[in-house]
């Protein structure tokens, strides 16, 4: 029981009293309070202590960092993190903007340390990109994507250039954004900066060219032409290449008729034996071989004479700008003549006409002559006439058949004329003259006598005037 405290007041003629009564009034209400703090401290004292709970930490780190930490479901840090976490094992989810979320299980061992680093793949878009007309070039911030119609699935959620080019088109230029998931589709309609060219052509195997560049035979149509000048160019077997130039402008289709000029054909003509007349057409154009440069495509008439051959003459088809050479082998209507006399240097003349003379043979000196060959005698008699100075003249009769070589040998009788005189200290000395050689020179003195005067003994020396050499 709390004693009672009095409320009455002191009497105030007592100040001593009154200050003793404020003292114990203190002291007992400092007691009280101790007491009453006793009795809330004794049951806490009393009751036994706790065991502290088990727990295990988890480290995290992302890439990229400041990612949401969600443990069991539970929002628990952001990136880079560290949570003590109670032992077993625990769902962690990472969510971070713009990538996919990571889903992992760990086990938390009791008083463990277990690390997770992840890396977050980012949250790409669904692109489709179009064009009109289909087959433009695709780069996307200065990357290539390929060829429209395109599909990109690699881009992560952003905003993005995409650029456009086609030949024979402008380029086109699509800002595109992707927010999430949601398939993004870009269409561009191009516009031509090209011309159209049609070439059209009669003549069948005409090839054409665009500014050097082959594009097949006419007729034909060249599309997506860069606006400007070009160069047409159109080549035919047998036709003048043909060159034109013109100025194209962008949207423009232009139609070209081509009228190729035919080239003239060239012909060459030989002939076995050479040196034969030449008729084209009756008209006579030269001697074999012949080169006609420029004759117009067609049929034409070629005859080849010879005198002593039989005229050879053929048609010829010639085609536009092509070369042809033509071989014509004449047949001989005569016969001919080989010929050797005894000696060389003989003057020949066949039926009273002079053909010829007969020549050394080679390696020898005065003697028999080299075969001489005579063509283009007419079948038949004839006579042939030998001539030399010294010697006298002899005629002879043969027979000469068609294509064939008649064969005769002449041995002319030596007449004794004089034609030398050598001079020496014994006097001068007149006869034919044989030879000159280091000893000397020999002179016939008389029919068959042979006399050599000897170089030392020889004054002087010389052919008689009027003699032949």
């Amino acid at each position: 029981m709390i004693p009672r405290i009095s409320s009455r007041r002191p009497d105030v003629e007592s100040p001593l009293r009154h200050s003793a009564f404020r003292m114990r009034q203190s002291a007992f209400g400092i007691a009280l309070c101790i007491a009453h703090c006793a009795a809330c401290i004794a049951p806490a004292l009393a009751a036994p202590r706790s065991k502290p709970e088990p727990a295990g930490m988890l480290t995290i780190e992302t890439t990229p960092p400041h990612a949401d930490v969600f443990v069991d479901r539970v929002n628990r840090a952001q990136t880079p993190a560290e949570l003590s976490l109670r032992p077993g094992p625990h769902l962690v989810t990472l969510r971070c903007e713009g990538c996919r979320p990571e889903h992992r299980t760990v086990t938390i061992d009791d008083g463990g340390r277990t690390s997770l680093n992840a890396r977050l793949a980012p949250v790409t878009g669904i692109l489709v990109v179009t064009s009109e007309p289909p087959g433009a070039d695709l780069a996307i911030d200065g990357v290539s994507y390929g060829k429209t119609p395109a599909l990109v699935t690699t881009l992560p959620l952003g905003s993005y250039r995409a650029d456009l080019t086609l030949a024979g088109y402008k380029p086109k230029v699509v800002e595109i954004a992707m927010k999430d998931r949601t398939p993004v589709k870009a269409t561009a309609s191009l516009t031509s900066d090209s011309a159209t060219l049609a070439i059209a052509c009669d003549l069948p195997a005409v090839s054409i060219s665009l500014n050097g560049v082959p594009h097949g035979t006419a007729p034909c149509t060249i599309e997506r032409i860069p606006a400007g000048e070009v160069e047409l160019s159109a080549t035919a077997r047998g036709y003048r290449p043909f060159t034109q130039k013109m100025l194209l402008g962008e949207g423009e289709t232009r139609t070209v008729t081509l009228q190729l000029e035919v080239q003239p054909a060239s012909l060459r003509i030989v002939s076995i034996p050479d040196e034969a007349r030449v008729y084209v057409d009756n008209d006579f154009r030269g001697m074999t071989p012949l080169d006609i440069p420029a004759l117009e495509a067609g049929t034409h008439r070629i005859r080849v004479e010879r005198e002593g051959f039989d005229p050879n003459a053929r048609n010829l088809e010639l085609h536009p700008g092509e070369s042809t050479v033509e071989e014509f082998r004449l047949a001989a209507n005569t016969g001919s003549l080989l010929l050797t006399t005894d000696p060389d240097g003989v003057t020949v003349l066949v039926d009273g006409g002079e053909v010829g003379r007969t020549l050394p043979a080679k390696g020898q000196g005065q003697g028999i002559s080299a075969p001489c060959s005579i063509t283009g005698i007419a079948a038949g008699e004839h006579t042939v006439k030998l001539v030399k100075p010294g010697y006298y003249e002899t005629t002879q009769n043969f027979s000469v058949t068609r294509g064939e070589t008649a064969t005769l040998h002449v041995k002319l009788p030596r007449r004794f004329i004089p034609n030398y005189e050598v001079v020496t200290a014994l006097g001068s000395f007149k006869g034919v003259f044989e030879s000159i050689s280091p000893q000397g020179i020999t002179l016939e003195t008389h029919p068959g006598v042979m006399t050599l005067y000897r170089k030392q003994d020889i004054i002087s020396h010389r052919r008689l005037p009027d003699t032949a050499p």
